[in-house]
């Protein structure tokens, strides 16, 4: 028995220590540990403006000669779909060099990322700062107990923790029990029940030091080596609660065993008699409450892992696809005079973009059904440019690509077979909402709007970080109609062509301009003179990539959990057979020195856990109605039990059994 309370104190520090890893990854790529105010920035208001955001936040340190650090997410090199968390610095903090991230980096991604001020200033003078500029923001709490309790409650770990200690007690009281005839005998030697008791705490603490010290020495070495650096201290801190944790449940142990001497246990105990059906009755309970509750969590980690997988799937789109970056505009008050300068020069900037390989990619029907598509600006409808076609196959219904030139003065629409039947209708509303007549009045050309069959079912790709927010992650429309646009289709580029103007303006308030070179962007926005309305030029994966981490990291802590509850599983078997061994372990030695087989030795225990299993599985089933669970649990708790029974059996000492030893 001593050598299971051994193992299973062994793995309790085990289990501490993947806590502590766990909490480390999930922590120190957004933790600075040197801040004192820390914000999770959310937007602006009227819309994102990069660039009047970088500068006020620039002119902010500089002007209070203080840091701040903004932790954001970039894609490694070569789009291979993996991202890596690197910190862009507004004033002279310093950071590692391999997490720093370039000016380009930091200006091309989105500004929803953390943000970390270092140095003397308050918090009501950067919120000041932040109302003025009309930067949305949630304080980040950087309190150790907070950061702790919130990655314990987010990750269900409390709950693990509070089993693991559970079983730890129960191994450890019962290990008493079996302990009692040595305590009894120290007692008859002169040694008091406080320090004997304190003895086996001592041997207990030396026993979980001796592992979790060196596993955390392991960790600081992991943390110097993967540039985690940023959270030693609450890191040390976590690990402090965790084992004021330990010793809060070996010291409640050690003051049972001080208690549990007395005249009438002396005699029994010295005899080798340590048999304790309430020991056996109590841990029989909690093997159920422990079981099923496992089986519940597991079920509930199940429906995570799959989410967390599908998600990570999804979001990985973005990752291995060609970057593309857009731009927003800035959210400033325009006179109508700016106004008209503002819709021509979307036109004339889009204009050079298509010329440069940009594409137009425009969706705006989240949450619609997919048989919305009588208004080309709300409905299941995809609006692009005939680039867009060059880098994402449509095919229509004869299997052929559909491709179309890039100087097309026709506005072509797509329609999936299955909404074909309606195409008078849908050209009728398309031509209506592209104000295709007053166009046509306007410049004096004939414009035309065709229809295309294309196949059912096909999915396209948005590129809407947008999307994100409302829960698409990944970013593709299934069967929707696809509006194919470019300058000439609606009438030229001129300035008298005001509805034309209008509509590549609200295209471009929508961020479906896009660009594979930030020069080309830059260039474009430089000819025609749009510099002073554009907010930033961004990396359509920046905010992808900051949710796709945070998917991942759920996932691994996900599987993380799922190993911390097998782990406590086999420990409550164990320490349910040990008791079983422990109150009839004489009856056993004598059966095997008879010859009895095992099935004749155990067979009123098998059935016992049968019917154990057999009444968990069906409160798992009653309250998931999972069967697959509910049989899962059946087979895997009778063939584990079956095989740590028979180890345990294997290794009994059948002459110290008999001597009571």
């Amino acid at each position: 028995m001593n050598r299971i309370r051994r193992i299973t104190i062994w793995m309790v520090s085990i289990i501490c220590l993947l806590v502590l890893f766990t909490f480390v990854q999930s922590t120190a790529p957004t933790y600075i540990e040197s801040s004192r105010t820390a914000y999770e920035i959310n937007g602006m208001q009227g819309g994102v403006d990069s660039k009047k955001f970088n500068s006020a936040i620039t002119s902010y340190t500089n002007k209070h000669h203080v840091s701040a650090i903004k932790v954001f997410n970039v894609q490694t090199v070569n789009d291979t779909g993996n991202t890596q968390t690197k910190m862009y610095v507004y004033g002279k903090a310093r950071v590692p060099k391999e997490s720093l991230a370039s000016k380009q980096e930091m200006q091309t991604s989105d500004i929803r990322y953390p943000l970390y001020f270092v140095g003397h200033v308050s918090q009501s003078s950067i919120q000041r700062m932040f109302k003025r500029n009309g930067i949305q923001y949630a304080q980040i709490n950087e309190s150790w107990n907070w950061n702790i309790s919130n990655f314990l409650n987010t990750t269900q770990i409390s709950s693990i923790l509070i089993l693991v200690f559970l079983v730890m007690g129960i191994v450890i009281i019962l290990a008493n029990l079996h302990n009692l005839k040595k305590a009894n005998v120290r007692n008859l030697l002169g040694m008091s029940s406080f320090d004997d008791a304190f003895d086996t705490f001592v041997d207990d603490q030396g026993c979980f030091l001796s592992s979790y010290l060196l596993g955390i020495v392991v960790l600081i070495i992991y943390m110097w080596i993967s540039k985690l650096t940023n959270c030693y201290r609450i890191m040390a801190y976590f690990a402090l609660l965790l084992y004021l944790g330990v010793i809060l449940v070996t010291g409640v142990a050690a003051i049972l065993r001080g208690h549990s001497h007395s005249e009438r246990t002396i005699i029994g105990a010295i005899k080798g008699n340590v048999k304790n059906r309430l020991a056996f009755y109590i841990n029989m309970i909690i093997k159920i409450v422990v079981e099923i509750f496992a089986c519940m969590t597991f079920v509930t980690l199940l429906g995570t892992l799959k989410q967390n997988h599908q998600l990570s799937d999804q979001l990985s789109v973005w990752m291995h696809g060609k970057t593309y970056y857009t731009i927003n505009i800035s959210p400033i008050n325009t006179t109508k005079k700016e106004d008209i300068f503002l819709e021509h020069g979307s036109t004339t900037l889009f204009h050079y973009l298509a010329n440069h390989g940009g594409m137009l990619a425009a969706y705006q029907g989240w949450g619609t059904d997919k048989t919305d598509v009588m208004s080309s600006t709300n409905g299941h409808v995809l609006t692009v440019n005939p680039n867009y076609l060059k880098m994402n196959s449509v095919f229509a219904s004869n299997g052929k690509r559909v491709k179309i030139s890039n100087k097309t003065s026709t506005t072509y629409i797509l329609i999936p077979e299955a909404q074909y039947a309606n195409r008078k209708q849908i050209l009728r509303e398309y031509r209506s909402e592209l104000w295709l007549n007053s166009a046509e009045n306007k410049t004096g050309k004939k414009l035309l709007i065709k229809p295309i069959k294309i196949k059912n079912a096909q999915h396209l790709f948005t590129y809407s970080a947008d999307a994100l927010d409302m829960g698409y992650y990944n970013g593709y429309v299934k069967s929707a109609v696809v509006l194919v646009l470019t300058n000439e289709s609606l009438g030229g580029i001129s300035k008298k062509n005001t509805d034309a103007n209008s509509i590549w303006s609200s295209y471009l308030s929508t961020e479906a301009f896009l660009s594979p070179s930030v020069a080309v962007m830059r260039k474009g926005i430089q000819k025609s003179g749009m510099s002073r309305y554009i907010g930033g030029i961004v990396n359509t994966k920046s905010y992808a990539m900051k949710q796709l981490a945070l998917v991942r990291r759920k996932l691994a802590i996900s599987i993380m959990v799922l190993v911390i509850i097998l782990a406590i599983i086999v420990l409550e078997n164990i320490s349910f057979n040990s008791i079983y061994f422990s109150n009839n372990r004489k009856k056993i030695a004598i059966k095997r020195l008879l010859g009895s087989h095992f099935i004749g030795i155990f067979g009123k225990f098998i059935v016992l856990n049968f019917a154990l299993s057999f009444f968990e599985a069906f409160v798992v089933w009653a309250v998931t109605h999972n069967m697959m669970v509910m049989i899962l649990l059946l087979v895997l708790s009778n063939v584990s039990e079956l095989l740590i029974l028979g180890i345990q059996n294997r290794y009994l000492n059948i002459n110290k059994a008999i001597k009571g030893e």
